[in-house]
């Protein structure tokens, strides 16, 4: 064999080779195309206070809302802004010694929490023991 004809088969092995490892990987090795997954399940929450994120106005709502009913009944019905403000009118007579300070950061707190732009949280049945009124 010649150098000529050895040096134009190795360029064409060469050629060869090149223009395979740019052109990707063969179609069965192609990875598979994504499919929508579920979104991850809720965490329960394990205590009460896991359910109310913390802010100004939480430890009232832990403090206050439990003494008529249910707390975690607060955080369940994502309720507009609008039906906050009812609710806030409606009890004020509840809690006549708190201080209008307090009451008005604690239905703040409220509102914006659990409001009907906001996932739901899971409360677990037990927290909701002794009802919840239908506010």
């Amino acid at each position: 064999m010649s150098i000529d004809l050895v040096r134009r088969l190795s360029a064409v092995a060469l050629t060869t080779l090149f223009l395979a490892a740019c052109s990707g990987p063969p179609p069965e090795a192609e990875a598979p195309e994504e499919t929508e997954t579920a979104p991850p399940a809720p965490v329960q929450a394990a205590s009460l206070a896991d359910i109310f994120p913390e802010g100004l106005g939480r430890s009232l709502v832990l403090d206050s809302c439990g003494a008529c009913h249910a707390a975690a009944c607060s955080a369940i019905g994502q309720r507009p802004n609008a039906r906050w403000d009812s609710l806030k009118a409606d009890h004020r007579d509840k809690v006549p010694d708190m201080a209008e300070e307090d009451y008005e950061a604690l239905f703040a707190y409220l509102s914006e929490n659990f409001n009907d732009s906001k996932p739901e949280p899971v409360v677990p049945p037990q927290f909701l023991e002794g009802g919840c009124t239908p506010f």
